[in-house]
């Protein structure tokens, strides 16, 4: 049972690595906490369940297609504009809130279901240790792995990476350089929105995901990145999978009406021991 439930909590911290890698790139770059991210994925999750009957790959390229739009327009339209005017932390708490709520009213007003479960390949089973898994688990705990290591690839190899990094570390002067800072801004909160949309939609694959989901995993992701140092992606993905073991291993032992009360008391304490989580928040990437 122990080794069991060590390889469901490094899947499952895998796969909520997914948003907070999401939250980790568009806190970094735009120093915005946009609470709405988890729910705009989710919103993007069931367009690629309506879509699912016209083949899996149709389904999750239109999913990739509105995700990556949505926080794209967001950011340039409406979150810049903000900042550009002086707009503070709780001004966008209230707003990327209101998004959030905007959206879980889409999912409820477009879709008929409030409950679905994505019925993706299941990529046969894999053994680890004597302990069967699902395929599609390891692939989800393998994809956010890659995810992380694309995001580091490409800051140090592309220019639309170097531009991220450059504005990033210091905002005036790559203004000054001629960096257009709105569009790196809408870049990284178009992919931000985009690892959240994967993410909700490997748990709509293994679990399932409802109007509440969204909500959920923005704020599971807000409080991993919050241990790990938001901002910080090594540290989310470290974080992460610390809390995905966390919450099987108490599943396990104490029964699922505990996770959360083990899960809380151990971020409470990691935070009074590090106030800027575990490996330090920061603002680059």
């Amino acid at each position: 049972m122990n080794l069991d439930a060590g390889i469901t909590g490094i899947i499952m911290g895998g796969v909520l690595s997914l948003p907070v890698l999401g939250i980790a790139v568009i806190y970094g770059m735009t120093g915005i906490t946009n609470f709405a991210v988890g729910t705009i994925g989710v919103f993007c999750t069931f367009m690629t369940w309506h879509f699912l009957s016209q083949g899996a790959l149709l389904g999750i390229l239109v999913g990739l297609a509105a995700s990556f739009g949505i926080g794209y327009v967001i950011q340039w339209f409406l979150l810049t504009p903000i900042s550009e005017k002086g707009g503070d932390s709780t001004l966008f708490f209230i707003v990327t809130m209101c998004l959030g709520m905007v959206f879980t009213g889409f999912t409820r007003v477009l879709f008929p279901r409030p409950d679905i479960s994505l019925l993706l390949p299941r990529m046969g089973t894999v053994s680890i240790m004597g302990v069967t898994t699902s395929g599609l688990k390891i692939f989800a705990f393998f994809f956010a792995l890659s995810a992380l290591g694309l995001i580091r690839l490409s800051e140090r190899h592309t220019s639309v990476g170097k531009s991220w990094r450059a504005t990033s570390q210091n905002l005036k002067l790559a203004k000054i350089v001629g960096i257009n800072t709105a569009r790196v801004f809408a870049l990284a909160s178009a992919t931000g929105c985009m690892l959240a949309f994967v993410g909700a939609v490997f748990w709509a694959a293994l679990y399932n995901v409802n109007l509440m989901s969204g909500w959920n995993l923005t704020f599971l992701g807000f409080i991993i990145a919050v241990v790990g140092g938001i901002g910080n992606i090594w540290g989310g993905m470290l974080s992460a999978l610390v809390m995905g073991m966390v919450m099987s291993y108490s599943g396990h032992i104490l029964g699922g009406m505990w996770q959360s009360v083990v899960l809380y008391c151990i971020v409470i304490l990691v935070l009074i021991i590090a106030p800027r989580g575990i490996l330090g928040s920061e603002r680059s990437l």
